[in-house]
């Protein structure tokens, strides 16, 4: 197990470290799983973070990703989505078969439609993503879409990065649709504040990840990232979610500690440092106070075989 979580800025950063495959483009990729190199399989084990957003349908083979502080077991008819804040780990891998689709912030940010899709389709606003089992018949509908963006993606159609960004529309209405009773509902005018504090959040821990943070994350910085009062955001903040900024803020927090610890080999008192707590007793404290047992106690507990 590495030190640290290994951070992607692009697709090309990520592709070029983890196997021979050019992408197709910087920022927008579609692979079939079956065209991963086997070493890339066999290498697999290696937490990361990859500043995309990510897709895959499972339609044959298994094996295990962990999704932040979540092991999901994947296999057949499995689709599940992860986001770039998302510190990810692939692990036993078996003839996996399938549909793994990529696209940065980039991306759709550079369409005046691209906020919506963040907004939109809440199943990237997860902690620990998300994992859904199709039936048959969807199943059948989400490869077809996906097949179609793959052929289109190798096309030489001089507008096929427009028209991705359309199909990508379609495909994520179509997953929105199957799974709608599971997911949280769409959002409304009402959570603008919200989903600017969570982008704050994440993009928080995405520049610490890149070395380009020297801040702790306190209340006070996110309120000054989104230029307003702490007093004021953690007022609107309560009427929409029932807890305060600062619990969220708390939450997010202990989230990333956790991640650090189950997923990587970083010392108690090295991810104290990392997440700029004065020291490591005050990192223990914060952390016991709010999970209930010890940094150290949770990674033994984290890493333990389940079952034993």
């Amino acid at each position: 197990m590495q030190k640290q979580v290994t951070y992607f800025e692009n697709l090309v950063d990520s592709f070029k470290n983890t196997s021979d495959l050019e992408p197709q483009s910087p920022h927008f990729d579609l692979l079939k799983f079956e065209d991963i190199p086997n070493r890339l399989q066999e290498a697999s084990g290696s937490p990361f973070r990859l500043n995309a957003f990510v897709v895959g349908l499972v339609t044959g083979g298994d094996f295990d990703l962990t999704i932040s502080n979540v092991a999901y077991p994947m296999q057949e008819n499995c689709l599940y989505f992860t986001s770039p804040w998302h510190i990810r780990q692939y692990a036993h891998v078996h003839n996996w078969q399938g549909y793994l689709l990529f696209f940065t912030p980039d991306f759709i940010f550079q369409y005046p439609q691209g906020e919506y899709i963040f907004r939109e389709f809440r199943f990237f606003h997860t902690e620990n993503g998300i994992m859904f089992r199709t039936n048959g018949d969807q199943r059948a509908q989400l490869h077809t879409s996906l097949d179609n963006m793959y052929r289109l993606l190798r096309s030489d159609h001089p507008e096929k990065m427009k028209m991705l960004f359309h199909y990508l529309n379609i495909f994520l209405y179509e997953c929105k649709t199957m799974f709608a009773s599971e997911v949280v509902p769409a959002a409304t005018t009402k959570d603008t504040t919200l989903n600017n504090f969570l982008h704050s959040l994440n993009n928080y821990f995405i520049e610490l990840n890149k070395g380009n943070m020297d801040k702790a994350l306190t209340l006070k910085y996110v309120a000054n990232e989104m230029h307003l009062h702490p007093t004021y955001l953690s007022n609107l903040l309560k009427q929409q979610t029932g807890k305060t900024a600062a619990q969220l803020v708390r939450e997010r927090l202990i989230l990333e500690a956790q991640s650090l610890l189950k997923n990587t080999d970083m010392t108690v008192a090295e991810v104290a440092y990392y997440l700029h707590f004065k020291d490591n007793s005050n990192f223990a404290k914060f952390f016991r106070h709010q999970v209930g047992q010890s940094p150290s106690d949770y990674r033994e507990q984290a890493k333990r075989p389940q079952g034993s």
